[in-house]
């Protein structure tokens, strides 16, 4: 199988794109279904307030998480990019 030398950065980019694209999508919810099912678990707790700031405290964690994980895999697709490069360039292909 011949691979052109361009084509495969541009895979490789294109999967790590879709790979930081489905992240980030999975991470999003409506606010609007979080608080109905905050509400519905808070409902029968004496300090509502506090059960609504807990589940605000672990969606706000979750989605920092999430942030965290796609950032390390950018920036590992990028170090993959460069090592491919210097692989290249060592062997003469580029």
């Amino acid at each position: 199988m011949i691979v052109t030398p361009n084509l495969a950065p541009k895979t490789l980019m294109s999967i790590c794109g879709g790979t930081l694209l489905v992240l980030t999508l999975a991470s999003c919810t409506s606010a609007g279904a979080d608080d109905f099912d905050d509400r519905r678990r808070c409902a029968g707790y004496r300090s509502y307030s506090d059960c609504m700031d807990r589940h605000q405290y672990r969606r706000d964690r979750e989605q920092l998480i999430n942030q965290e994980k796609a950032l390390i895999n950018a920036q590992q697709a990028r170090e993959n990019m460069r090592m491919l490069r210097e692989i290249r360039r060592k062997r003469g292909e580029y």
